[in-house]
């Protein structure tokens, strides 16, 4: 398995439909969101560029 060094991030905001993916090269942006998660907080999600991926599972719903 060859290692790319990202972290890929996902998270779905309601349906299927409405599902986002994301890749970041810093460990730090991770924590940050991963711990913001855990917390509660809201605003996380803004450090990142997000791609819609809910076509993938158009038939997931």
């Amino acid at each position: 398995m060859k290692h790319d060094y990202t972290y890929q991030l996902e998270f779905q905001d309601g349906s299927a439909a409405e599902r986002y993916q994301t890749r970041t090269i810093s460990q730090e942006k991770v924590i940050d969101a991963l711990r913001g998660w855990a917390e509660s907080r809201q605003g996380g999600k803004d450090t990142f560029m997000w791609n819609n991926i809910g076509d993938w599972f158009a038939n997931a719903d």
